[in-house]
């Protein structure tokens, strides 16, 4: 019933913070720019404001060449805003100017007059305009430097982060625009979402949520939790109705509201619940409320959700051997989770919108049915999370908080309660969201700070994550008041009072040394849960021209001893210098080939054939690792699906759209009915089958060492629903490059597994086994 108006025409300008402070600049109109001759442009709304430099040819493509390090000359700028809008009032509608998203920092004026401050980019703000007068008005926005906002703030000196992120901890500002190891340090600024006139209908609606309390042998126990807004007298003139649809599945349910505050509870018999994928249907009902007054429709909300219940298991550390757990149920049902994290999908937050339908594709195509959103970042599109409810893909929301130990004083914690109050209400109603954390690793950050502070004779507790008031009170407080229906971890990985005194934490990143990817510390995979894993892959040559020069490409060497300056860039260096924190990033890539193949090559197309091999085997065995060991191991959430921008990095698809080898191995790896190997015991190689289908599947299957040509098994056997189980087992070979092949209820499969791969291989052997398998194909952009 809302309807809306969005305003449009913007123009824009730039002044570097010297010239503001001297001349003591303080523009509230346009005319006051106009009147000092700075040069005015068009400006992209939603955009960022490097983006409209770069079409007017004042800017370098940012994602050319070592161009991104222009960027930090621009974080003294400020930007100023400004156009103008018709207001007219609408009869029986109430007006809101809603600002969807301004980055960051920002002074709104209303025809000359103070109107607003915002300083949190990552939701909307809204505001009441009822008794704004009819016609024309200006509406202009002062939005400060962020770098240099953030000097207002002193740090205690127990906080920390890493050096290009401590103005990060004190802005609300998504963390990766100052720089991460896998994003470029573009700060930006501008109207990065849409601005728009509001119209209400003054009886209406507000804040729905519509959850599942249980199911039981009676059904699905639904609650809807509303407000009415409205000056009438009498709530009791109002009527609710509450309708449902799925596959002809319906109920309605009419209530007469006491208070403005209403709760309205039903049960709905033979329910058609949702199911992640590979689990059961999506059924998503068709919800409508609908308010009367005294018989007339005045109100409707309508949307997408579905029936279904969420529990998370956990014990608070990892034994190997005992009992503990980490475990997600769906209607009471145990899932194993194949996920992947997402990451920004663009390093400018107005176009990730254009980007984030592209990546989630490769998700669902790739066989995930999870994702991580993770901390890093901004908050996703609600689009992004109807394509999750629609395909089954859970979804774990981080608060966008990262790899730091953040301030909490007051200021903070009433930007951190208003910002989750409004992603709380904005996500509650979909049924793929299934965990809340609190933040990425922050939990790990303080509690190494506390390790190198005091040894284990002298423990003292008040350097503890568990004293942090944003996750611990703030967010843990408004999820209690606005969706007490999901698990919540305070942080991931979450060190809780246990953990942090007696052991590992039950879920966590499996990062570790980062040497070959079947190491003791990853065989070993010391958790029960992985939300972080992964493992370098060189971008395609294709992609790899479009931003790093012919010159630095035919002098990759410089690229290893990091002497490069477009190398560098792309690996996210944020200074153009050997010593820098992630000048690791490029030559890890070439020791991790070395391992693997002995030498790596310094012929652009081979080298990247090598690296894309050793990433693809990596996360092959990661997520394999964990799927053989399904019971005591339940998911991991693999990093990650995409870059953001053109880069050295862990994605195992190219900001330019080029899968990497490793997709297709992963897509392999994670088929619903896999068969897999796992490392050899007592010189023999166990052979698994791995069922994530709720079907018994009767399977037929080959084994083929393609070092010999000889076939090694060929058998039958079945597999029960949700099971996974050793089918047989073979004498481990010195060298063999195994084909399994298999067709399981009719449907054909294949996978390999590489023997003795932990002391290295023939480069050409590796080819000449991906030839004969077909699996060659699967290299793109060469």
């Amino acid at each position: 019933m809302k309807k809306t108006l969005f305003i449009e025409n913007w123009k824009f300008c730039v002044i570097p913070n010297a010239q503001v402070v001297r001349s003591g600049l303080d523009f509230k109109t346009a005319s006051d720019v106009y009147r000092c001759g700075y040069d005015v442009y068009n400006a992209t709304v939603p955009g960022n404001f490097e983006l409209d430099l770069m079409r007017e040819g004042l800017l370098d493509d940012l994602y050319q060449g070592a161009n991104v390090i222009k960027a930090q000359q621009l974080e003294n700028l400020h930007l100023y805003y400004f156009t103008t809008f018709t207001y007219r009032r609408k009869r029986g509608f109430d007006a809101q100017l809603v600002f969807h998203g301004i980055d960051t920092v920002a002074e709104i004026y209303l025809d000359g007059k103070y109107f607003a401050f915002t300083e949190n980019m990552l939701h909307g703000h809204v505001f009441d305009i009822n008794d704004l007068e009819e016609g024309e008005h200006e509406l202009f926005i002062h939005i400060l430097p962020t770098a240099i906002y953030a000097r207002k703030f002193k740090l205690p000196s127990m906080h920390r982060a890493i050096k290009y992120n401590l103005d990060a901890i004190s802005i609300r500002k998504a963390p990766y625009m100052f720089g991460w190891d896998i994003m470029p340090r573009i700060v930006s600024g501008g109207i990065w979402k849409p601005v728009e006139i509001v119209y209400l209908p003054e009886n209406r609606i507000q804040n729905p949520f519509i959850f599942t309390t249980r199911v039981d042998e009676y059904g699905a126990h639904l609650t809807t939790r509303l407000e009415i807004e409205t000056k009438e007298d009498f709530l009791t003139d109002f009527t609710l109705v509450w309708t449902g649809v799925c596959k002809g599945n319906s109920f309605r349910h009419e209530f007469t509201p006491f208070c403005s505050n209403v709760s309205m509870d039903i049960c709905v018999e033979t329910p058609l619940l949702w199911w992640p994928k590979n689990y059961g249907e999506q059924n998503l009902y068709e919800m409508q409320l609908t308010l009367y007054y005294k018989g007339v429709e005045c109100d409707k909300v309508c949307y997408k959700t579905g029936i279904r219940t969420v529990e998370l298991k956990r014990t608070s550390i990892y034994r190997k051997g005992e009992e503990g757990d980490f475990s997600f149920y769906i209607n009471d049902k145990k899932v194993f989770i194949l996920g992947t994290n997402w990451v920004p999908t663009d390093a400018f937050p107005s176009r990730q919108i254009q980007y984030d339908a592209r990546a989630l594709e490769l998700v669902n195509d790739i066989g995930c049915n999870a994702i991580r959103f993770w901390g890093g970042n901004i908050y996703p599109d609600e689009k992004v999370y109807e394509y999750c409810d629609e395909h089954g893909i859970m979804i774990w929301q981080d608060f966008a908080m990262a790899c730091a130990h953040y301030p909490s004083n007051e200021r903070i914690c009433n930007l951190m309660r208003a910002e989750a109050e409004a992603v709380i209400q904005k996500y509650r109603n979909h049924p793929a969201l299934i965990v809340w954390a609190g933040d990425n690793e922050c939990d790990q950050i303080v509690a190494r700070q506390f390790h190198r502070i005091h040894d284990e004779k002298g423990k003292q507790d008040w350097i503890n994550p568990n004293f942090n008031r944003l996750t611990r009170e703030i967010i843990f407080n408004t999820l209690r008041d606005f969706d007490a229906t999901r698990p919540y971890l305070p942080s991931s990985p979450y060190v809780d009072n246990v953990a942090f005194f007696k052991g590992l934490p039950a879920e966590t990143h499996l990062w570790g040394p980062r040497d070959f990817f079947k190491s003791e510390y990853y065989k070993a995979a010391n958790c029960y849960f992985a939300s972080e894993m992964g493992y370098h892959g060189c971008p395609a040559p294709k992609s790899i021209r479009q931003f790093i020069p012919e010159e630095s490409i035919s002098k990759i060497g410089n690229a290893i001893s990091c002497e490069d300056p477009h190398w560098l860039a792309h690996a996210s260096c944020m200074e153009l210098k050997p010593d820098n924190i992630y000048g690791y990033r490029i030559p890890l890539m070439f020791r991790q080939v070395e391992r693997l193949f002995k030498v790596a090559s310094q012929e652009l197309a081979e080298f990247a054939k090598q690296s894309q091999i050793s990433q693809a085997e990596a996360m092959k065995f990661f997520i394999e690792h964990f799927r053989i060991a399904k019971g005591e191991k339940s998911g991991i959430i693999w990093w990650n699906i995409i870059d953001g921008w053109p880069q050295v990095s862990d994605a195992v698809v190219d900001w330019y759209g080029n899968k990497k080898l490793a997709y297709s191995y992963i897509k392999r790896s994670q088929n619903p009915f896999c068969i897999m190997m796992d490392e050899p015991e007592a010189g023999y190689l166990r052979l698994f089958a791995i069922n994530d289908t709720q079907k018994d599947q009767c399977v037929r299957y080959t084994v083929k060492n393609l070092a010999t040509g000889k076939t090694i098994l060929c058998e039958e056997t079945e597999v029960a629903a949700d099971e996974g189980l050793i089918v047989n087992q073979i004498p481990e070979e010195s060298e063999a490059f195994y084909l399994i092949e298999w067709e399981a209820n009719g449907i054909k499969g294949v996978n390999h597994y590489v023997s003795s791969i932990s002391k290295g291989i023939a480069f050409d052997n590796y080819l000449s086994y991906m030839q004969e398998s077909g699996f060659d194909e699967y290299f793109e952009g060469f």
